[in-house]
């Protein structure tokens, strides 16, 4: 039997820039459950330094595609920093191996993005359901 090709990547500053990614979608989620239950500061602290930077507008296409499809390409950033993938092909079957490594800061920012993706998804429902 041939050796295995191998798909895995081992990049920290992947796993860094999928956090930064996240971080926006994230901040919006945990700002719009608190002032649900009335806990309005962390917008009120926001909003004086966002007008100081000269952001008065509501969030532009920049932000808003960051915050619906940065947990996204986060996600695919990152999976494949724990995820390995192993296959071969030969004449009578394709072997395919599929494991996970154990490296934890990936695995915490998928599970991140897949939490952020899990609200956005709900929050669309929800918001356009007409139950």
């Amino acid at each position: 039997m041939k050796h295995m090709k191998t798909i895995t990547f081992k990049n920290n500053w992947l796993t860094a820039t999928a956090l930064m990614l996240v971080l926006p979608t994230a901040f919006f989620i945990l700002i719009g459950i608190l002032s649900e239950f009335g806990i309005t500061w962390p917008m009120e602290t926001i909003q004086p330094v966002a007008e100081y930077w000269g952001i008065k507008d509501p969030p532009g296409l920049n932000i808003t595609s960051v915050i619906l499809f940065g947990p996204m390409v986060a996600l695919l950033l990152t999976i494949f920093q724990f995820l390995k993938i192993e296959w071969h092909f030969s004449s009578e079957e394709f072997l395919l191996n599929l494991s996970f490594q154990k490296r934890w800061f990936p695995i915490l920012v998928a599970v991140a993005s897949m939490g952020a993706l899990v609200m956005l998804s709900f929050y669309m429902f929800v918001e356009n359901c007409s139950c």
